[in-house]
């Protein structure tokens, strides 16, 4: 059931992890990154994204899901240029519309140490082949 469905989600993310790591060159991790990953980056340079939950529209046979992107930057002061360029990567995607961002400065604990985070928020419209 929905297999027409779960294939064209399957290439949305695709998509977007294609697309963020060809066009900037960073890692892109699902959900969050690893412990031994975490270990191994020099900087905090990076994408993570996680999809949150299914809401209804005014078509019954559409569903949206938002689509969180967080861009983590160190030592980089053209977060706001490359905040542009993400979405710009990520909206070309076929149903995905960029909604919002939310910029913090994120200090590691007990250190001089800061990252800037960037949540871009997407989201997706997926179609329903069968009405639950």
């Amino acid at each position: 059931m929905n297999e027409k469905t779960k294939r064209f989600m399957r290439e949305q993310i695709d998509e977007l992890v294609n697309g963020l790591k060809n066009h900037f060159g960073l890692p892109v991790y699902e959900d969050e990154i690893a412990e031994d990953e975490e270990a191994a980056l020099s900087e905090y340079n990076c994408f993570v994204f996680e999809t949150g939950e299914f809401r209804t529209t005014n078509d019954i046979k559409k569903v949206t899901q938002d689509i969180y992107v967080y861009y983590y930057s160190e030592n980089r002061d053209d977060v706001d240029e490359q905040t542009i360029d993400i979405i710009s990567v990520v909206s070309s995607i076929k149903g995905v519309n960029f909604v919002n961002t939310i910029k913090e400065r994120l200090q590691e604990k007990d250190t001089d140490r800061y990252v800037d985070r960037v949540t871009l928020v997407f989201r997706r419209v997926i179609p329903i082949e069968c009405q639950v």
